[in-house]
């Protein structure tokens, strides 16, 4: 979740704003955190991931399985994320719309990457702590 916060802060920053300072990073990193993590508690994503890679008949843990659930997990939160980020950096105005959706596909598309990157360490990091 952190990483897919940097990563939504950062282009959805340099996109919007087409600077890159570090005290906006940081508070753009907060931002997104916390939108996403408030969604997390309301969207059971995870869930909607997994249902939508089994429809697939995909198996657990292949790389298959978490290319479909993921798919699915960063469409949400990336939609929400850059979303919020969106009204958080241009406000709320007749341009909200045009200046988000411009910026969506390329955030969807490296959201879904980091996303892809990032899921094994997240599993593994997961089922660590839960073995404890």
């Amino acid at each position: 979740m952190f990483a897919l916060a940097i990563t939504m802060s950062v282009v959805v920053l340099l996109l919007n704003t087409g600077k890159l300072a570090l005290i906006p990073i940081i508070i753009s990193t907060l931002e997104a955190f916390i939108i996403n993590l408030i969604s997390s508690l309301i969207i059971p994503a995870n869930k909607l991931g997994e249902i939508f890679a089994k429809k697939f008949n995909a198996k657990e843990n292949s790389f298959l399985f978490s290319a479909l659930s993921n798919f699915i997990v960063s469409g949400i939160y990336v939609t929400i994320v850059s979303f919020f980020m969106t009204v958080i950096n241009v406000g709320v105005s007749s341009i909200l719309f045009v200046a988000w959706i411009s910026i969506y596909p390329i955030v969807f598309i490296v959201g879904y990457i980091v996303s892809l990157i990032f899921a094994p360490f997240a599993l593994k990091l997961t089922t660590k702590i839960v073995e404890r």
